[in-house]
């Protein structure tokens, strides 16, 4: 698949670098609980921990929405997320790839907030107000998106491949494709020339 890059790896570095400064200075030297949301926030945690100069612990939890069917025979869908830790008291920050409907982001902000945190806040690399289902905005984010393009690199997957790109991309149109390859036989024809 060819890809069209969106943001270049240096462009990436320097957001991340950008809000951890942001981060430290609201924060100011407290410790945070870093919650990445698997398995697209795993390259951007690790990057924002280290940009983060104040105390961190980072945990990693699995969300999965699966569809239930209840006695009645109406099927609805659920969200679960492993495993449990422990939030009272703490500053917590969930961290995730994308942000898009807001449903996964939302349920995930109630639960943690049922165990009576100091303060929980979000953070994504990629937020996309245009799919959102909730009115729902990150507290930080690195870029944000007004398609629905797919986007890929940087720990962001697609069908599992292309989460080690040091950048974000997104497929080529087809149309793009085709014109890029129409450009390279004629550059093969003059230089045969």
């Amino acid at each position: 698949m060819e890809l069209k890059t969106l943001y270049k790896a240096g462009q990436v570095a320097r957001r991340v670098r950008e809000l951890g400064r942001k981060i430290t200075r609201d924060y100011r030297g407290e410790p945070i609980e870093l919650v990445g949301v698997l398995e697209n926030s795993f390259i951007f945690l690790a990057d924002l921990a280290r940009a983060i100069q104040s105390p961190v612990r980072c945990h990693f939890i699995r969300s999965e929405t699966r569809e239930i069917r209840d006695p009645a025979g109406y099927e609805r869908k659920e969200i679960f997320y492993t495993p449990e830790f422990s939030a009272a008291g703490k500053h917590v920050l969930l961290v995730d790839g994308v942000l898009t409907s807001g449903v996964t982001m939302d349920f995930l902000l109630k639960r943690v907030g049922l165990s009576q945190p100091k303060s929980v806040k979000t953070a994504v690399l990629i937020d996309k107000p245009a799919e959102r289902k909730l009115a729902l905005q990150p507290d930080y984010f690195g870029f944000r998106m007004a398609s629905n393009k797919i986007v890929v690199g940087y720990g962001l997957g697609w069908d599992g491949f292309y989460r080690n790109l040091p950048y974000i991309g997104t497929p080529a149109p087809a149309q793009s494709r085709t014109a890029a390859a129409r450009k390279h036989v004629r550059r093969s024809k003059r230089r045969k020339r």
